[in-house]
């Protein structure tokens, strides 16, 4: 069961915010509704980190395609699954060398990030833990919170579709700051959800890590 509940965040929602309260009612009820992230295994977190690595800066459907032929030369998306491949055969899956490299080294020092006592630390602690790996910013371990561990009150500023989304339905501009905070403050403690329906206006939603 998911920590994200919709339903409470519906009613939080038709309390505080009447327009997110007709995006999430829509995005609930569509032919395609918003995919509610279930939280993952500690033993599925590197996966998730090689995954969303794989993924920078090409298509989902290229990402896929990379993402199967690791998995055929890897097996199991373990630290030490990774660290048993040569550098050139992981590269090889269609890889770039800093892609390739930022997985190696990940594999590396991955038993120093606590994953075990993720489920005890706030949101900050874990974006800290997990912007230390090389190739892992904000945005990455934002997107971690929300599809990997379920975190319920996530909102990511990083994100070009939920600020085009959120600019789009509240008519605001990005040098309305305030206006802006104000508006994701008010969707406290249920902002994962505002995400999934804020996504969900304009393409259904982000590629699942």
């Amino acid at each position: 069961m998911s920590s994200i509940d919709t339903a409470a965040a519906l009613k939080h929602f038709k309390k505080h915010d009447e327009i997110m309260a007709r995006l999430l009612t829509h995005s609930l009820k569509s032919t395609s509704p918003i995919q509610v992230p279930i939280a993952r295994k500690s033993s599925e977190y590197f996966g998730s980190i090689v995954s969303s690595i794989v993924s920078q800066q090409i298509s989902t459907k290229a990402a896929d395609s990379i993402k199967k032929r690791v998995v055929d030369a890897v097996g199991k998306l373990t630290p030490e699954n990774v660290l048993a491949v040569d550098f050139d055969k992981l590269k090889s899956c269609g890889l770039s060398a800093k892609k390739t490299e930022y997985i190696k080294h990940n594999a590396g020092v991955w038993h120093e990030i606590p994953v075990g006592n993720f489920v005890h630390m706030s949101n900050e602690e874990i974006i800290t833990e997990l912007t230390k790996l090389y190739g892992i910013g904000r945005w990455t371990a934002e997107m971690f919170l929300m599809f990997s561990l379920a975190r319920p009150d996530v909102f990511s500023y990083g994100d070009l579709g939920l600020m085009k989304s959120l600019y789009k339905n509240y008519n605001l501009k990005p040098h309305y700051v305030r206006k802006i905070q104000s508006t994701t403050e008010a969707w406290a403690p249920f902002r994962t959800t505002a995400s999934l329906a804020l996504w969900h206006t304009i393409d259904n939603g982000p590629v699942l890590l």
